[in-house]
C-alpha cells in the first residue's frame, strides 16, 4: 500500500530544493509506493511562479491532482467559509481537499495548521521535516531501486547467423 498525503504549495519548494530527494520521490511515485496528492489550487500557484526556471523545477515534483472540494455541498461550503476566515481562500481549498480525500495534510503554514486543527479535528496534520521527509527516506530504504542489469547485446554477425543470414 502506498504512502498517501496531500501537500500544500510550499512543499513543492521543499522537495525541489533537494535534487536527490526529488529523484527519490520520482522513483517512489513511479513504483506506486508514494502518492503525493495536490489540490488544483496548488497546481495553479505553482504555474503562477514568475521565474521560468523555478517554475519548471517545481513542476518536476510528481503529484496526483485531486478534484476540488464540492463547494455546492452545503456542509463543504460551511467548512470552507470557516477555514477561509483563518487561512484564506486558497489554503481553505487545500485543507478541504485533504479532508475529502481522507489523507494527512502536509503543510508548514501556521495559519493553515491552525484552521485545520480548529475546523477539521479528524484531519491528520504532518510537517515536512518531522513527518513526510523522514517517511519518504524510509520508503526509499525499504524499497531500493532494482539492480541495474546490462542487457546482453549480441554482435551483429552472431545475430545474422542465428537467423540464417550469412
Amino acid at each position: 500500500m502506498a504512502l498517501r498525503c496531500l501537500i500544500d504549495s510550499m512543499l513543492f519548494d521543499a522537495i525541489a530544493a533537494e535534487p536527490e530527494l526529488l529523484a527519490l520521490v520520482d522513483r517512489l511515485t513511479s513504483a506506486r509506493r508514494l502518492e503525493l496528492l495536490a489540490a488544483p489550487v496548488s497546481i495553479e500557484q505553482v504555474a503562477a511562479t514568475p521565474d521560468d526556471w523555478h517554475r519548471r523545477e517545481l513542476q518536476r515534483v510528481r503529484v496526483l491532482v485531486v478534484p476540488p472540494a464540492d463547494e455546492d455541498d452545503p456542509e463543504v461550503a460551511r467548512l470552507l467559509i470557516a477555514l477561509r476566515r483563518i487561512a484564506g481562500i486558497d489554503d481553505a481549498l487545500i485543507a478541504a481537499a485533504a479532508a475529502v480525500q481522507r489523507v494527512p495534510l502536509v503543510t508548514e503554514d501556521r495559519r493553515l495548521r491552525e484552521a485545520a486543527a480548529m475546523h477539521l479535528p479528524d484531519l491528520e496534520l504532518w510537517s515536512w521535516a518531522e513527518d513526510l521527509r523522514p517517511r519518504i527516506i524510509t520508503l526509499g530504504i525499504e524499497h531500493p531501486p532494482p539492480p541495474y542489469r546490462r542487457r546482453h547485446v549480441r554482435p551483429a554477425r552472431a545475430a545474422a547467423e542465428r537467423h540464417g543470414a550469412r
